[in-house]
C-alpha cells in the first residue's frame, strides 16, 4: 500500500505564533525577496552580515536560519561552526545559500552537514517546502515509493 505525503495545515493564530527565521546574507535584494517570501507565514529577521546576525541572535534566537555559505569578512562556514560550538544554538537549524552550482563548492557545503541548501536566487515555494520540512518533519511521510527531495 502506497503512501501519501502529509502536508501541513497548521493555522498561524498572530504574528507572535510563527517561527522565527533569520536570514543571513550580504546581498540586500536577496534578504529583502527573501522577507518578503516568508513574512506571510514566520517571523522573519535579516542580517547584512555575520556581525548583525549575531547581535539579532543574542536578541531574539531564531528557530531556523538561513545563511549565505560565501560572505566578505566572516563566511558562512565560520558562521556554522560559531553556533556549533555555542550550547545555546548549536541546535538551530542551518539552510546554507550559495549562488554557486558548482559540483566542488556543493559537495564541500553538504559535507558541512547543514540541514540543506538553497540555490540562488531562492525559488519561493523550494525555500517553503525546504524550511517547513527542516521545522515540522514528523508532518511529512515519506512514501515507500518516494526519496526525500535534495
Amino acid at each position: 500500500m502506497e503512501q501519501k505525503k502529509i502536508i501541513p495545515t497548521r493555522k498561524i493564530q498572530s504574528y507572535d505564533d510563527r517561527k522565527r527565521v533569520l536570514v543571513v546574507d550580504d546581498n540586500p535584494i536577496l534578504l529583502r525577496t527573501a522577507k518578503e517570501m516568508l513574512d506571510e507565514q514566520y517571523q522573519v529577521s535579516i542580517a547584512v552580515s555575520a556581525e548583525q546576525a549575531f547581535k539579532s541572535i543574542a536578541r531574539n534566537m531564531p528557530d531556523i536560519i538561513l545563511l549565505d555559505y560565501e560572505m566578505p569578512f566572516v563566511n558562512g562556514v565560520e558562521v556554522l561552526n560559531q553556533l556549533r560550538a555555542n550550547s545555546n544554538t548549536k541546535d538551530i537549524p542551518i539552510i546554507f545559500f550559495t549562488g554557486s552550482s558548482d559540483r566542488e563548492v556543493v559537495e564541500k557545503l553538504v559535507g558541512l552537514k547543514p540541514d540543506g541548501y538553497l540555490l540562488k536566487p531562492p525559488n519561493k515555494k523550494r525555500m517553503l517546502s525546504i524550511i517547513e520540512r527542516t521545522l515540522y518533519p514528523e508532518l511529512y511521510e515519506i512514501g515507500e515509493d518516494e526519496t526525500p527531495e535534495e
